[in-house]
């Protein structure tokens, strides 16, 4: 029942942060499609009265600066800054140039993160948690590990030559047909073997 309600809050955040970075784009898209307005801004002058006042400009804070915080956690102006650059292709890559609305659900966005990782502290147990670092382990070494199709051509041959001097009466399958299990068999050969290097195992 646990591990339900974990998958539940989870497939409900993910909607919810789908939903809010939709609306964020929307926003932001808005934002980007916008006129650019010259240098001198004639709206702002009044031929029968006083001149409209004009907007002051936001101050930029530092990318150190603090802007948020969620269950104490602080957020940097920096982390902001990078997410909105990444988020509008780096049209815009200053959080302080957005108006309130938008930094706010900015901030939602970055705020989820934090929360999942809280939740899956506090709920996880110390086995789920284990697995959780296995994977993110496994995956980050699967990544960097690379099996070119010559190298799995070569072992495809060895195993077939090995197969034809033990006279065995089932043919081999074609190279393509297995290409991709061999390779991945292969990476985790390789990661193993990666593991077990210098590694002291004493059984007592």
């Amino acid at each position: 029942m646990k591990q339900v309600s974990i998958a539940f809050g989870l497939s409900f955040i993910v909607l919810t942060s789908s939903l809010s970075a939709d609306a964020l784009k929307n926003s932001l898209t808005n934002m980007l499609k916008e006129k650019e307005t010259s240098i001198v801004d004639l709206g702002n002058i009044n031929l029968n009265g006083k001149p409209k006042p004009v907007q002051q400009l936001r101050k930029t804070r530092s990318s150190k600066a603090v802007i948020a915080t969620v269950n104490g956690h602080k957020i940097i102006k920096k982390q902001a800054d990078d997410y909105l650059s990444k988020r509008t292709q780096g049209k815009i890559k200053n959080f302080d140039a957005i108006p309130p609305a938008q930094q706010g659900r900015l901030i939602q966005e970055l705020s989820l993160p934090i929360l999942v990782l809280d939740a899956a502290k506090k709920e996880l147990s110390d086995l789920e948690k284990q697995a959780v670092y296995t994977r993110t382990w496994m995956k980050k070494e699967a990544l960097s590990t690379t099996i070119t199709d010559e190298q799995a051509l070569e072992a495809y041959n060895a195993i077939k030559k090995q197969a034809e001097e033990n006279n065995a009466t089932t043919q081999a399958p074609p190279f393509e047909s297995i290409k991709d299990r061999l390779k991945l068999q292969m990476m985790e050969k390789a990661i193993v073997g990666k593991l077990m290097k210098d590694v002291e195992i004493k059984v007592l």
